[in-house]
């Protein structure tokens, strides 16, 4: 039998918390990450609102803002997992990375740079820096790790495909520690990009709402530490969780809108119950993807429905954190873990009217003590990915 994969580290950077307590105190408080833009300037959109980091990001990196978020977040998952350098720099340990837009930045100062600019030397620093790959590479530099560094593209179901990723690697022997997550930083082209969908919220955003109306954009990045049980019960480290089951699935029904019938994901929570051998009955809790979007939460709704017995607690912290993207997957397995911690839910904050139909229990009006002992959590993205991981108590 495969050896359980654990988690031994965790490191958080998000717009309602940069560090795992900052984090947990801002959702159980309901304390929204949504402000008004200032990167740039919004005075002629329809939108002008986004959930943005404010806070320091804790040391300098080369690259650009995703790469900052993203070493920002590995440095405090391996602090967390008594890790350091010297334990990381053979050819045994991985760095994987998920992310939806990449250094998008450095897209957008080619796009608004003069012609002159492109044969010069800071015009090749900026394409190298924005490369695929570049995000995993700068986390790999920082952290002095030695294995492989890759970044996986699956629009916003990334981070939760990087987690997955990451424990095939390790049942299967390729590496003996992971940093898996996600990280995508806030971008003009983000922003203007699912505002011109139609999929952004005019004030609040209220996953699950008969009246939601969109999303906020985010930004973060969150990084876990993943190792095989017995590394961890070797290195005498606290054990945070276990990661039980994972899937991801595609879908090519649409490039921005999911299949009506939630085909890919149905097969992604089906898949991530069989991984982990368990039934809907042992689900105690969903995060759900959760945008805030009319047809995403519909349809989310239904396969939820459809894959998980009736009364099964579920939420969307998205209503606080914004829509992360390629940090969405990390950022929400990351509160799954600190619910089982806490034995605590964090609600659905703004919710009000849940929509119809819903079998489920919608988790609303603040926390809920509980007794969770397996997390779902559920990812999607444009382009038809899909990925669910499975988390339950060490």
């Amino acid at each position: 039998m495969p050896e359980e994969v654990v988690i031994t580290g965790l490191g958080i950077q998000s717009p309602v918390g940069c560090s795992v307590d900052a984090f947990w105190s801002s959702l159980c408080a309901g304390r929204s990450g949504a402000k008004s833009v200032t990167s740039f300037d919004t005075a002629e959109l329809p939108r002008h609102v986004a959930c943005t980091i404010e806070e320091p990001m804790g040391g300098t990196v080369h690259g650009g803002r995703a790469s900052q978020l993203a070493v920002s977040a590995a440095r405090q998952a391996m602090a967390d997992a008594g890790l350091e350098p010297r334990l990381t720099a053979d050819a045994r340990t991985d760095v994987i990375m998920g992310t939806t837009m990449g250094e998008t930045e450095f897209i957008e100062n080619r796009l608004f740079a003069g012609a002159d600019e492109w044969l010069n030397d800071a015009h090749v620093h900026e394409i190298m820096n924005g490369r695929p790959g570049c995000i995993a590479r700068a986390v790999q530099a920082d952290v002095g790790s030695g294995g492989r560094a890759t970044d996986v593209y699956g629009a916003c179901a990334a981070g939760n495909m990087a987690i997955a990723v990451a424990c095939q690697a390790l049942r299967s022997g390729h590496c003996d520690i992971a940093l898996a997550g996600g990280s995508d930083g806030f971008s003009r082209l983000a922003f203007i990009g699912f505002m011109r969908l139609r999929l952004t919220a005019a004030d609040v955003c209220r996953p699950f709402d008969k009246d939601r109306d969109g999303l906020f954009v985010g930004e973060g990045a969150t990084v876990f530490v993943l190792e095989r049980l017995s590394s961890a019960r070797a290195r005498g480290v606290r054990i945070r969780a276990k990661v039980a089951g994972w899937a991801m699935t595609s879908e090519s029904y649409h490039p921005t809108r999911p299949d009506p019938e939630g085909d890919g994901l149905r097969r992604a929570i089906r898949g991530a119950m069989t991984t982990a051998g368990m039934t809907a009955a042992d689900i105690d809790y969903v995060n759900a993807h959760g945008t805030g979007t009319p047809q995403n939460d519909m349809i989310e709704a239904k396969v939820m429905n459809e894959c998980l017995r009736p009364g099964t607690p579920f939420s969307s912290t998205k209503a606080l954190t914004g829509h992360t993207m390629g940090a969405a997957g990390a950022l929400e397995a990351a509160v799954c873990v600190l619910t089982l911690e806490h034995q605590k839910i964090i609600p659905t904050w703004h919710l009000r009217e849940v929509l119809s139909p819903c079998e489920m229990d919608a988790v609303k009006d603040g926390v809920r003590d509980a007794r969770v002992r397996a997390a779902l959590n559920n990812s999607a993205g444009f382009g038809g990915y899909n990925s669910s991981v499975i988390v339950t108590a060490a």
